[in-house]
């Protein structure tokens, strides 16, 4: 089943009534909607939001909840969007005499090792720029004395957490703040030497926030 695909063949995306869900966690970020910001047109005819008939939680973990909304579309129809709903994240392009911060890690869950960007989850009503310094020292001992919060966006059409990306320069090295469950290594690379690093180890969720990073000039 394709991304576009729910039970009747459509999918889970968001609203208020479902637009973007409140985050918190995250006071003061732009909205990503650019169309309705007015940057790009709407097709002919469609609303800005979609009515949720019915919002259903299916299943809930200690780190997010899945569920579907029943949502009427433009023509009448109504249909069934499975979405995921864990907490937003926040990614930290950490950068140390030209070099770009990267932290090593099996992944279980694809069993094979990436090579990405520190980064985790946002604690609710944590400041971005405190949770990236925060996630930064924890997953590479790193600690910045300087932290820009450059742009977020939605990494994935089923999900509805919002990745925030976050620009750390002014670094000094310490020990790792890993908990018991955490065996990540750490290795800086030259900047183009992390793109293609990162891009062959197969981590998207990693090339994402070098990409935000290099389109607002910071590498």
């Amino acid at each position: 089943m394709s991304d576009e695909e729910g039970t009747d063949g459509s999918d889970g995306e968001d609203s208020e009534a479902r637009g973007d869900p409140p985050r918190d966690a995250s006071p003061g970020v732009p909205d990503v909607d650019v169309a309705a910001r007015g940057e790009l047109p709407r097709p002919p005819g469609m609303a800005a939001e979609w009515p949720v008939i019915e919002e259903v939680t299916e299943y809930g973990t200690p780190f997010f909840d899945a569920g579907y909304d029943r949502v009427e579309r433009p023509d009448g129809s109504r249909g069934d969007y499975y979405w995921i709903d864990p907490v937003d994240g926040v990614t930290v392009v950490a950068l140390t005499e030209g070099e770009v911060v990267l932290v090593e890690e099996y992944r279980p869950r694809q069993r094979r090792t990436f090579l990405t960007v520190p980064g985790g989850a946002v604690d609710a009503g944590e400041d971005l720029r405190a949770a990236a310094r925060r996630e930064l020292r924890e997953e590479s001992g790193y600690v910045a004395d300087s932290v820009e919060y450059v742009r977020s966006y939605y990494p994935d059409g089923w999900v509805r957490h919002r990745r925030h990306v976050a620009v750390a320069t002014d670094l000094s090295a310490g020990p790792q703040e890993l908990d018991e469950t955490e065996f990540i290594g750490v290795r800086t690379l030259p900047v183009e030497e992390a793109f293609e690093a990162v891009l062959d180890s197969g981590a998207g969720w990693g090339l994402g926030p070098l990409l935000v990073a290099r389109e607002a000039g910071y590498v």
